[in-house]
């Protein structure tokens, strides 16, 4: 009998994973694993958009375009050894990111003339979609924890020709005090158990997995998240996102929060479609959740689309 290469992964992981989706999802996710999904999207003037899905069909390359974002298109699921040596890829005229990664940043809702708040940005591929959004008007404030990371993100901003972005390294458990009711928009894409980005051909993306990691996180993404509350004006929103799959890292997060009310702030709907979002959990063990927490939203893996969790909320007070 052959043995699922899904089998490497922790067995706590693949049980929990199976109580949350469905038969159908959780075989979709398994494919997802095994054979990754690649998405690209393009970097270039916005009137030459056509040049960037007129190369990669010249590549002979199978692409779907993306309803929500006419500047990108998904690759399905072909090696990225492959993507990354077509040279507009090398170049970063197009731009490797995950699908599931550009939804999150325009579901954020960034117009021309907001300012707007990163609050975990390295890399930085979000953080560049963001300033993108905003059409070089408006403040743009990428803050990381980490130097090293924050390294890398100049490096790209960089290599993008992204210019206007305001870079800071601390804490983000203090951008509330600091920077309190001062941005339109703010994207909180919380440091996490990063589950969705599980890969059979690298064990060190579950090596540190554990139950216990994920309460610790836990506990750091509720801070985060208060924070980056604060930092909104009044009718300013907050993206809060994972690449987790894992409960207590999402709608437990939120729910807390929301719960204990130390900033005014309402769960709004995510006008977003995507084929593969489901509404957020309504319990998770004994423990049921608000029921506007049905207003998050969980992407799924799929041959499109990787694991993903947003939440949307709007300051009040």
């Amino acid at each position: 009998m052959s043995v699922s290469p899904l089998s490497q992964l922790p067995e706590a992981f693949l049980r929990r994973t199976r109580a949350w989706l469905s038969p159908p999802d959780f075989d979709a996710w398994c494919a997802s694993v095994e054979r990754p999904p690649l998405a690209v999207r393009w970097t270039g003037a916005s009137e030459a958009t056509a040049e960037g899905r007129s190369y990669l069909l010249e590549q002979g390359l199978e692409i779907e375009d993306v309803p929500w974002l006419p500047e990108a298109w998904s690759l399905g699921q072909i090696s990225r050894e492959t993507v990354s040596r077509l040279p507009m890829v090398a170049d970063q005229l197009l731009f490797m990111q995950s699908l599931s990664s550009m939804a999150c940043v325009m579901a954020v809702g960034v117009e021309a003339g907001h300012d707007v708040l990163d609050l975990c940005a390295a890399p930085g591929a979000k953080t560049s979609l963001l300033r993108r959004m905003q059409q070089g008007s408006g403040i743009l404030v990428a803050n990381d924890l980490s130097r090293r990371r924050m390294t890398r993100l100049r490096s790209l901003l960089e290599g993008l020709d992204i210019q206007g972005v305001d870079m800071r390294t601390g804490p983000g458990e203090m951008m509330g005090r600091d920077f309190a009711g001062c941005f339109d928009r703010v994207l909180v894409d919380v440091p996490c158990s990063s589950e969705g980005r599980f890969s059979l051909s690298d064990a060190s993306t579950w090596a540190n997995w554990s139950e216990g990691v994920i309460r610790g996180l836990a506990r750091r993404q509720e801070a985060l998240l208060e924070s980056a509350c604060a930092t909104a004006r009044r009718g300013g929103e907050v993206l809060y996102a994972t690449c987790t799959m894992a409960p207590e890292e999402n709608e437990r997060v939120v729910d807390r929060v929301l719960r204990r009310g130390r900033v005014g702030m309402e769960l709004i709907p995510i006008d977003l479609e995507i084929d593969s979002a489901r509404p957020g959990l309504m319990e998770w063990g004994s423990e049921s959740f608000l029921p506007e927490i049905r207003h998050t939203r969980r992407i799924l893996g799929t041959t499109t689309t990787t694991p993903f969790f947003m939440a949307k909320l709007r300051r009040t007070s």
